[in-house]
């Protein structure tokens, strides 16, 4: 639409060509009124039969416009988020996060948000959810979203009870890939040392660090062959982890190796450091140019709690490594190396049983041992 010589009134062609002309003032309204008078007369002044009806319309839109906003009803839905957008908590979250959690929280208020949030039952999450089963990431999201909604009015005395507490996921899968050993390989001998795509890898891998924060270590960070930092995530909360771990050979190897910044190891094209999405878009042509598709960088910090898990490594052990608060995140990985030992053990056991088949149990017969069992060279004494 293109704006015309009055104000609210838009030219809007036909697919034709055909002029039309609509008058809609979206701070009023959302409607907008067509004016089928002629526009123009041959002196190229507007014609007072367009200008009548453009008029009549904008007292059409005004005679139509909405109440001011106000404050949402107290108890219901919208009333809730909007104070606990307001709140402290919520502020101190990431912007990212923020918007994120309002996206989700304000979709689910287009139709629950006039609705008395204490009358809200676990039957009721659970038809948002399933309402939502199409995207079970998201249908999980939304139930993860409200049980922190209720939490915090819990905490503030807005509500009684978290109808969102025991609701099920329904999404089945694993979460992001986890790299396996092979394909850790592969991205090794694709990506050399002193590319920034291997540096990116073993600083995830050997330190089991988010994108958001390999994007930010660098040199400041080390001391005495160690490294230590606050973990992006829960930054500004009380529970924040300050993460501390060794430099390994193959970190070593590829930081000595590589171009780095002067805040952090790694850098772009233009030697600044790398934003979160920057990263994370980077690491994906970088997974892509290994003929890797089904990895991520979010894969690689599994494949780190994974490979720790499997060389021994306890839950509280992981926990301090990977900046986990519950045990029971620990346990997944522990599990899941403890899977792959059983599987690599069941099939050692079946390579053993085939070589034992491939040998004769008993061993050569003798040259001299007959069917009867008896020498030839004796006979009755004779």
């Amino acid at each position: 639409m293109i704006e015309t010589r009055l104000r609210y009134c838009v030219y809007d062609p036909d697919p034709a060509g055909n002029p039309r002309y609509y008058v809609r003032n979206l701070r009023k309204s959302k409607r907008k009124i067509r004016i089928r008078e002629r526009f123009e007369a041959p002196d190229g002044t507007i014609t007072p039969e367009f200008m009548k009806a453009y008029f009549e319309a904008l007292a059409a839109l005004e005679q139509g416009t909405p109440a001011a906003p106000q404050t949402p009803r107290e108890k219901t839905f919208n009333w809730l988020c909007d104070q606990y957008y307001r709140s402290s908590e919520f502020k101190r979250f990431d912007p990212k996060t923020q918007a994120d959690k309002r996206g989700v929280l304000n979709r689910f208020c287009t139709t629950a948000g006039d609705l008395p949030y204490a009358a809200f039952r676990k039957d009721d999450v659970e038809r948002s959810r399933d309402k939502r089963s199409a995207t079970p990431g998201a249908a999980d999201k939304l139930v993860k979203y409200l049980r922190a909604l209720f939490k915090w009015a819990i905490d503030k005395k807005h509500a009684a009870h978290n109808p969102a507490v025991g609701v099920a996921k329904i999404n089945e899968g694993d979460g992001w890939h986890a790299w396996t050993p092979e394909e850790v390989g592969a991205y090794r001998k694709h990506h050399r040392i002193g590319t920034k795509a291997r540096l990116a890898l073993e600083l995830m891998l050997n330190v089991g660090a988010r994108v958001s924060d390999a994007c930010r270590i660098g040199r400041q960070h080390e001391s005495d062959g160690w490294l230590k930092f606050v973990a992006w995530k829960n930054r500004n909360r009380k529970s924040r982890k300050t993460i501390e771990c060794p430099i390994t050979r193959e970190l070593r190897a590829a930081i000595d190796a590589t171009e780095t910044g002067d805040l952090t190891y790694l850098i772009n094209d233009l030697g600044n450091a790398f934003t979160i999405d920057g990263l994370g878009n980077k690491m994906r042509d970088w997974c892509d140019a290994a003929e890797l598709p089904q990895c991520s960088s979010h894969g690689l910090r599994k494949a780190a709690a994974v490979i720790m898990a499997e060389n021994g490594a306890t839950a509280p052990e992981l926990c301090a490594i990977f900046g986990w608060s519950k045990l029971e995140t620990a346990e997944i990985y522990i599990r899941e190396a403890q899977k792959r030992r059983m599987v690599s053990n069941a099939f050692a056991r079946l390579d053993e049983y085939r070589a034992r088949k491939s040998v004769s149990v008993h061993g050569p017969k003798s040259s001299r041992e007959t069917k009867t069992g008896k020498s030839k060279g004796k006979s009755n004494g004779k």
